[in-house]
């Protein structure tokens, strides 16, 4: 029951999430490439608190702190530089990487090659699909470890530890299965979420590993990581 509860928690914030906001498993990766431009120096403590501050912002969803309190506009690199400390840094990046993607998703035009569910849909089928992608090629044993404390700049936000605890489960869960396992199992209580019914929820467990395979979506993320790559590196 605590299992299908925290599976429940988690799609609905990966369904909430804005359509044209990326994943979790995306935002960790192009921390890691920022990282290893503008910071391969930093210790493994300040490593966790960067990458942590990556994904912190989305625990707005929970309904625990208010969107002006963890996403801001305009953010640039160098305010990303400017920050106080890793965390904060991570935060103000996650922003940052928000916008680009966003930019980049309408520059190549890539959700004219989803079908099979609604136009409104799209942007989130595409971000499960990104983060399915990335989940496959790399360890994620790193980020578990990373995700097992709760450091006290979260705390310090006022939140509730219990709610600190379920975005850190949930998230731990999100990186040790992919977005279509996660999706298999919660169809196995043959329930809805949000406006998907159960049958949706069903064969979006199919659709997102089908267009994972499909070489065009391949491409396009291969493209957004050499493109967001090249781009930090104009930056420093």
């Amino acid at each position: 029951m605590l299992r299908c509860r925290i599976f429940f928690v988690l799609i609905v914030g990966l369904l909430s999430f804005d359509a044209q906001a990326a994943g979790p498993v995306m935002h960790i990766i192009l921390g890691q490439q920022w990282l290893n431009v503008y910071a391969p120096d930093y210790t493994e403590e300040e490593k966790k608190l960067f990458l942590l501050g990556t994904v912190f912002p989305d625990i707005r969803y929970l309904g625990v702190i208010k969107r002006e309190q963890s996403h801001f506009k305009g953010v640039t690199l160098q305010k990303v530089l400017k920050a106080n400390n890793p965390f904060q840094r991570g935060m103000l990046f996650h922003s940052f990487v928000d916008e680009y993607r966003e930019k980049f998703v309408h520059r190549v035009a890539i959700e004219k090659k989803i079908s099979g569910v609604p136009t409104q849909w799209r942007g989130t089928l595409l971000k499960l699909v990104e983060d399915q992608l990335l989940h496959e090629k790399y360890n994620w044993s790193q980020i578990k470890m990373f995700l097992g404390t709760i450091p006290e700049e979260e705390k310090n936000f006022g939140i509730e530890a219990h709610a600190l605890t379920q975005w850190h489960t949930g998230l731990a869960f999100y990186f040790s299965a992919t977005p279509s396992f996660i999706l298999t199992q919660l169809s196995l209580f043959d329930q809805g979420i949000l406006s998907l019914d159960a049958e949706q929820v069903k064969l979006w467990s199919t659709l997102i590993p089908q267009y994972a395979g499909d070489s065009h979506f391949q491409k396009y993320v291969d493209n957004l990581l050499k493109a967001f790559d090249k781009e930090i590196a104009s930056k420093r």
